[in-house]
């Protein structure tokens, strides 16, 4: 894997995105985002426009990417390992941002905010997460191939203050791999 050292949200993040298929974006590739269509990455990636992001929005994501330095010194407990953010690259056009990577590369930090859909997964004894995430960090591990496993982990904070943790173990799942493979070829071939 090739790093590269970008703050996330920043010019020189957004440019890299752009020239890649990310794992951020692999579940509207799939079709199982609830966020964007598969339509709507085509057009943003052929046209290079994104919608605007309103002001709403904009507070999710600044409160998100709070919350993940937060709840980073939690995983690193858990792992028993620093953690460092990064951008990675594997091949001609894959990317994935990583919340957070240890030095040796052999285990990812996936972070979300909790909503009632995790609560749900977790809610059974054995969690399943949504396919949405799980594409996610299968494109995490396609990318840091050293990588043997990520700690999703999801929270809720209201200031500094931990008001909820979930967190499970995210193992390969080679099926749900080549899924991902198979579907960004084809949806190269559309973008063309």
């Amino acid at each position: 894997m090739k790093t590269h050292n970008f703050v996330q949200g920043s010019e020189a993040w957004h440019e890299h995105r752009a020239k890649f298929f990310n794992a951020s974006d692999a579940p509207a590739m799939l079709g199982c985002s609830p966020y964007k269509t598969r339509q709507q990455l085509l057009r943003e990636l052929a046209t290079g426009v994104k919608p605007d992001v309103d002001p709403a929005t904009q507070r999710r994501f600044d409160d998100g990417h709070r919350f993940e330095s937060l709840a980073r010194p939690l995983a690193e407990e858990i792992i028993g390992e620093s953690l460092y953010p990064v951008t990675g690259t594997n091949g001609e056009n894959l990317s994935a941002s990583y919340d957070g990577l240890t030095m040796l590369e052999e285990i990812a930090f996936e972070h979300k905010s909790l909503n009632d859909e995790i609560r749900a997964a977790f809610s059974v004894s054995y969690p399943v997460l949504p396919k949405q995430y799980r594409v996610q960090m299968e494109q995490q591990l396609m990318i840091a191939e050293e990588c043997e496993k990520v700690l999703f982990m999801a929270t809720k904070w209201q200031g500094e203050t931990l008001l909820e943790k979930e967190h499970c173990w995210y193992y390969p799942d080679m099926d749900l791999r080549a899924e991902i493979i198979a579907g960004w070829k084809q949806f190269a071939e559309d973008l063309a």
